[in-house]
């Protein structure tokens, strides 16, 4: 599908999504995000939800996650960490959303230098990654969770010692996502987060960026 029509068809079903602001509404959320970025939260997770709807052809929408990232897990142990959202789209979106959230959540990166096997970049322009802001108040949001779940305690740990979204974490997640419930708005959030957060890898990355 071309990407201009699929990003089109995905702001389409964002528009019909039933995700509503009471659903960002938890004590935990609240803490950290006020009513207007709340709102920023529901596009969030409203984008992914469209996403993980229309690949995994689902209506119900916690059974639709458990399905999305058990294919994940089982792409990951056949050796395919092509997991990424098309990231044309996604940072398209990303970087549409109201700066204050998106500081909140994620940190944007542009390096100095890309080495992938016989090619090496130097000063890239719009070589774009991304990954958790370890400070910012989404983190402080996992390790409030933490306190009453084991998970994102050891989430929140995993993330002081790596400062992102560690492989450890990606790995832990997807085996153990048949533990979450994705009605919750809590763990609803940590997925879209999640998800957006996974990357391409470098090979493809840069070999997206030579040919365009």
């Amino acid at each position: 599908m071309d990407k201009l029509i699929l990003i089109l068809t995905t702001f389409v079903i964002i528009t019909n999504s039933c995700f509503a602001q009471s659903d960002m509404d938890s004590k935990q959320i609240e803490k950290y995000f006020d009513k207007k970025e709340r709102k920023e939260l529901v596009k969030i997770v409203s984008f992914v939800d469209s996403l993980v709807l229309s690949k995994t052809e689902l209506k119900e929408i916690d059974k639709a996650y458990h399905q999305y990232l058990d294919s994940l897990h089982e792409n990951a142990a056949n050796g395919n960490l092509d997991w990424a959202f098309d990231e044309e789209m996604k940072y398209k979106f990303l970087f549409s959303i109201d700066s204050i959230v998106y500081n909140k959540i994620w940190i944007k990166e542009t390096p100095r230098m890309v080495s992938n096997r016989d090619t090496t970049l130097y000063n890239p322009e719009n070589f774009i990654s991304i990954d958790l802001n370890n400070t910012g108040d989404f983190v402080s949001l996992i390790h409030d969770l933490g306190k009453n779940n084991k998970y994102y305690k050891d989430f929140y740990g995993a993330i002081e010692i790596s400062g992102s979204l560690s492989p450890s974490i990606v790995a832990g997640f997807l085996y153990n996502n048949k533990d979450f419930d994705f009605n919750n708005s809590n763990d609803r959030l940590w997925a879209a987060v999640f998800l957006l957060t996974l990357e391409e890898s470098v090979e493809k990355k840069v070999k997206r960026y030579l040919n365009e």
